[in-house]
């Protein structure tokens, strides 16, 4: 500090503050504004200057003291920015080291009361971070401002010493997060519904097709209870909530039909035959001859008859093409069999011509590649799962396993295979253990990231539990981030729900 005082003498305030410093906004910084220049000498004072309180401000940060102390913390920051402007205002130093440490005394309050907070207010906090979560303050503002301003008043009276007031005020902002949190879940499923079905009622489209306008109103409303029961599990109410916003779309499509047929002065007639063209084209698609003299039913029969001729020719074709892939598969392992005696024998010979130590690791590396995946094909059949080579590791896709809907919980039915997991994880010993757990698309990112996470857990937890021994295992969830099939189908759907294991055993590191 003495350098800089000795500077401040030599050359003058006024040229050592000519430069204009950025003002401090949110939890600070001492980076300068983006259009101002300053000066070696300029930086070095303000860097002098404002060290503590910026350091206290990145702590604070930290610990959200804005939110746990907003009192104190605005004080400070008021202490804090009126330094700032009398640097700018080339005032004395004194004045602005003085300003700086009332910010600093008040932030240490701040930091105080955000540490009591935390444990007086840990609910509340969790209850907040799930709302944003889902985006709440966009899906609900109004209610959204309303929690953070009785959040904010629990936090004041945290900060006046009253804890117990404090706690009781939180646990109303508790209940508000948790209420905008569920608003904000609707939101994400329903929006479009809901949209859908204002303009519906915005045409008077009840008018033309009440029984399909009130079946999707009944949907809506049948989502909302769902979600109001149980607002994690959205599997089930995502779908339904897609059936909804189709309904609505159809009954608003019905409705300017209507309305097109009555202008157009359309006569029944005209109706039937309009039906008839997509019943025509999927008779020519199908080369059936579509007659309509018996009604529609019987149409569609002649349709559905031909398709499910079809559907059995190739049925018989799949059973057959399934029993080749059988026989491929097999001799599939007998010529791995017969590829591992072979490269046993190039061991040998290579060793016999005493090649470098790396090649022989390299082709020990590669023996025990092979040896390995075939002992745990023989633990997980390909009824339970798929086991692949990436790299050098070892990739095991339980297809076997499933979990109930929106929940992370492992039923007794499916021990056994865990058991043969198990046995199969017990082969490589100091290996490193990756349990991954994916979703399909239907859903939020957000809560799909939550619960393939959470199912990975499980698996892991269930392994540790009862493998007896210590592993180097990790779980994490990739939610909808790594598809092996498409999302638009419902077996593509089903086969990126799934737990994968990967295995890295100590010798191929």
């Amino acid at each position: 500090m003495k350098g800089v005082t000795l500077l401040y003498k030599a050359i003058g305030f006024s040229t050592l503050l000519s430069i204009a410093i950025l003002p401090l906004h949110g939890c600070g910084s001492s980076e300068k504004v983006a259009d101002t220049t300053l000066t070696a000498e300029q930086q070095s004072i303000r860097n002098e200057l404002f060290h503590a309180a910026d350091a206290k401000l990145e702590d604070l940060k930290s610990i959200q003291a804005d939110v746990l102390s907003p009192g104190y913390f605005s004080t400070g920051m008021r202490h804090y920015e009126r330094a700032e402007q009398l640097l700018m205002q080339e005032r004395g130093i004194d004045q602005i080291r003085t300003e700086l440490q009332q910010a600093v005394a008040a932030f240490e309050k701040a930091e105080e009361t955000a540490a009591l907070g935390e444990v007086t207010f840990r609910s509340t906090m969790q209850a907040r971070k799930d709302a944003l979560e889902v985006n709440a303050p966009v899906f609900s503002p109004d209610s959204w401002n309303s929690a953070e301003s009785e959040f904010r008043t629990s936090a004041e009276f945290l900060e006046a010493g009253n804890v117990n007031r404090a706690r009781e005020q939180a646990r109303g902002a508790e209940e508000r997060y948790r209420a905008v949190e569920l608003e904000a879940i609707k939101a994400n499923y329903l929006n479009n519904a809901r949209e859908t079905l204002r303009e519906a009622s915005a045409e008077d489209a009840q008018r033309n097709a009440p029984k399909t306008f009130a079946q999707a109103r009944a949907e809506v409303e049948n989502v909302e209870q769902m979600l109001s029961e149980d607002r994690y599990d959205t599997e089930e109410a995502g779908r339904l909530a897609e059936q909804a916003a189709y309904r609505a779309s159809y009954a608003l499509y019905l409705h300017r039909e209507i309305v097109r047929m009555r202008q157009d002065n359309s006569t029944f007639e005209d109706v039937f035959l309009k039906v008839e063209q997509p019943l025509n084209k999927v008779g020519d698609a199908m080369d059936v001859d579509v007659r309509f003299d018996s009604g529609f039913d019987a149409a569609a029969e002649t349709i559905v008859s031909a398709f499910d001729s079809r559907i059995s020719n190739k049925e018989t074709r799949l059973a057959a093409a399934r029993s080749q892939i059988e026989n491929l598969r097999n001799e599939n392992i007998e010529l791995s069999e017969e590829l591992r005696r072979k490269q046993n024998e190039i061991d040998v010979l290579r060793l016999e011509i005493e090649q470098t130590g790396d090649l022989a690791a390299l082709l020990e590396v590669q023996r025990k590649r092979d040896e390995a995946i075939q002992n745990v094909r023989n633990l997980i059949p390909p009824t339970d799962g798929d086991v692949f080579l990436d790299g050098n590791n070892i990739l095991i896709r339980l297809h076997g396993l499933t979990f109930p809907v929106g929940q992370s919980t492992i039923e007794p039915a499916y021990f056994g295979l865990l058991r043969r997991l198990q046995d199969a994880i017990r082969l490589f010993p100091g290996s490193d253990i990756a349990i991954e757990g994916h979703t399909d698309s239907r859903g939020s990112r957000e809560l799909n990231m939550r619960l393939s996470d959470d199912r990975a857990e499980a698996v892991a937890e269930y392994i540790r539990a009862n493998i007896g021994r210590d592993l180097n295992m990790t779980a994490t969830g990739f939610g909808p981030e790594r598809p092996v099939a498409s999302n638009e189908t419902d077996v593509g759907r089903a086969q990126n729900r799934r737990i994968d294991v990967v295995i890295t055993p100590e010798w191929a590191r």
